[in-house]
């Protein structure tokens, strides 16, 4: 297996997936939008690896944005600092032809 982020075969069973390093919760003062901006937003892990993956900012804080992406087919969500997170373009769909 690499170590490039992206899909490697068959996901890991629950027991088995790795979340990323997260901050505590906030206790006060989070904004939750009523739609959550997209952002790209760098995933720091144990072993030292950081994956940088789209994902929408479903509320933050001055300083931790709790960032939601899509990783082996399932939603996930962590508390990250915000400046590991950057605001992303999401426009209509390209038309290719075909």
């Amino acid at each position: 297996m690499t170590g490039r982020p992206g899909w490697h075969g068959i996901p890991p069973s629950a027991d088995r997936y790795v979340a990323p390093l997260q901050l505590e919760a906030p206790t006060g003062g989070i904004t939750e939008p009523p739609r959550s901006p997209a952002l790209w937003v760098e995933l720091e892990y144990s072993d030292g690896t950081r994956r940088t993956m789209k994902g929408f900012a479903m509320a933050w804080t001055g300083s931790a944005v709790r960032a939601q992406w899509i990783e082996y087919s399932r939603a996930r969500e962590a508390w990250v600092d915000a400046a590991h997170c950057r605001r992303r373009t999401v426009g209509p769909p390209s038309a290719h032809k075909a």
